[in-house]
């Protein structure tokens, strides 16, 4: 790695170095929950691959639990450990999460105070002006005559500073509900809407940050349209939407030099997608799993991309893009904070907004308790993505 130096001082390798050996501590100490879990509490492992982003996450998720307080372990998640109840959903959302696959995952440390920087690569060449993009095609660049001083290419590690937002929602309950599911079910309702809300509060990050690369993706724009032309047998015209995928894959091979990955489909899209004849769905499982993510992997292009469908994008586009080659070699940075801290119960509820005494807390007998988060995120190389809009 070369000697770079950050914005804030030192250099990248020092950094790298000072990071790795932080996140192998925190290896070491989440290993049971990352895993397998324990004789008494096994656990689905997570992916090895997010296990250096998960450790992360489990630690802040720790440290915030310390600040609010302990809850009741009922809960009809298949992961109930004897550990605050928030980071059973943590666990359980976070790797289902489409963003932990198409975008880099770099938390915030909690030493950080929700403000910090995250990190992606690129790599330019030095001698025009603007520098342009090794992946830019350029014939001649380093053609060097004889005795002639070679033009320079240079690695960039950029760094962008987050501040953390938040998302928070309240989970309000009526005793009498509490004890009767607890009598007659087994249930702490309480925990179960805590979890409830916190899975949406993860699904809706998971919205918006689709939506934003939607939004933002640099390297263009293909239309296709479903109208089947006249004489044109309509098995033979859905085939042209994966001429329009190619033609899109182009835009971001012609700005990147790489070829696209996934495909994440409207659903008016995948519905056009499954008609191809090089469709292949994905195995059904029997008994269904739970659905914690609002993107769903449905099959792949035979030897071209994985297929996702959503409800959360415009119904008639995709999505093209790659997947990250490594933490700084991405498009897209998820930087979460506090992955979900669940407040001090109270024993009230409280105004709802619009009210003209809104938030005011009512001395009736129900439970209310917030549960919030705080991440930071952002497009970072908006060219590792391109989009195809269908219509009549």
């Amino acid at each position: 790695m070369p000697n770079i130096i950050m914005p804030h001082g030192g250099t990248y390798a020092e950094y790298q170095a000072a990071q790795e050996a932080y996140v192998d501590q925190l290896i070491d100490k989440w290993e049971f929950f990352l895993g397998e879990g324990t004789k008494k509490h096994p656990l689905k492992p997570i992916d090895r691959k997010l296990w250096r982003q998960m450790a992360i996450i489990f630690e802040n998720q720790s440290i915030a639990s310390t600040m609010g307080m302990k809850s009741e372990q009922t809960m009809t998640t298949d992961v109930t450990l004897p550990v605050r109840y928030a980071l059973p959903i943590v666990r359980d959302v976070f790797p289902q999460l489409i963003i932990s696959k198409i975008a880099s995952i770099q938390p915030l440390p909690f030493s950080s105070g929700g403000t910090g920087q995250v990190f992606y690569l690129d790599f330019l060449r030095e001698d025009v002006t603007p520098n342009t993009n090794l992946t830019a095609p350029d014939s001649d660049y380093a053609f060097t005559e004889e005795n002639e001083v070679p033009l320079r290419i240079k690695m960039t590690v950029e760094a962008e500073t987050l501040t953390a937002t938040k998302d928070m929602l309240a989970a309000t309950w009526s005793t009498e509900v509490e004890e009767d599911a607890r009598g007659a079910l087994g249930l702490n309702v309480g925990a179960e809407l805590v979890s409830a809300a916190g899975a949406e509060i993860l699904r809706e990050l998971e919205h918006r940050m689709l939506n934003e690369i939607l939004a933002g993706a640099g390297a263009g724009n293909v239309p296709w349209a479903w109208t089947v032309p006249a004489a044109t047998l309509a098995k033979d015209h859905y085939e042209t939407l994966h001429h329009a995928f190619i033609d899109a894959q182009v835009l971001i091979y012609n700005n990147r030099f790489r070829q696209a990955d996934w495909i994440i489909c409207g659903v008016n899209v995948a519905s056009y997608v499954q008609k191809g004849a090089d469709f292949t769905p994905i195995g059904r499982m029997n008994p269904p799993g739970p659905q914690l993510s609002g993107v769903r992997l449905f099959g792949e292009r035979t030897g071209f991309w994985d297929l996702y469908i959503t409800p959360y994008i415009n119904t008639n586009m995709a999505i093209m893009g790659t997947y990250p080659r490594s933490v700084i070699d991405t498009g897209y940075v998820f930087a979460p904070y506090i992955p979900l801290a669940a407040m001090p119960l109270m024993y009230a509820d409280f105004l709802p907004r619009g009210d003209a005494h809104e938030g005011t807390y009512r001395n009736v007998d129900k439970w209310t308790r917030n549960i919030r988060t705080r991440n930071a995120k952002m497009m970072v190389v908006s060219t590792m993505y391109a989009t195809v809009t269908i219509s009549a």
